[in-house]
């Protein structure tokens, strides 16, 4: 898998969590069982928020050649999806969250993946 295809991805699946959770962070969660007080709102907007800069950088990252930034990206980003994985497996398997949560754990997992082969693989 390419850099830029990973990025992508990731920009667009950003695009679309960020997008909800700013939006309509109450129906959003409740789509996964869940129910959010006013400071869960707030909370949930503010995640939000960080998904949809973080889906600029991916989507502007895209075009970017090798470089000690991209690679930057890759780190964090594994770092990131990671412990998400951590996270929302722990949550599921607590049953926290109903089953469409698993869908998380699968991004989470998936994107782990991807981005641990770009560390593995190095330059394009």
């Amino acid at each position: 898998m390419r850099h830029s295809t990973l990025f992508l991805i990731t920009g667009i699946l950003g695009l679309f969590f960020g997008l909800c959770t700013v939006l309509m962070p109450g129906a959003f969660y409740e789509f996964y069982g869940g129910i959010l007080t006013d400071n869960g709102k707030y909370a949930a907007q503010l995640q939000g928020a960080a998904y949809l800069g973080f889906a600029l950088l991916f989507f502007f990252a895209a075009k970017a050649g090798e470089s000690k930034a991209r690679t930057a990206i890759v780190v964090g980003a594994f770092i990131h999806f990671l412990i998400g994985l951590v996270v929302s497996l722990k949550w599921q398997i607590a049953g926290v969250v109903n089953a469409w949560g698993w869908t998380t754990v699968a991004i989470f997992a998936l994107l782990s993946i991807g981005y641990l082969y770009l560390l593995l693989k190095g330059g394009e």
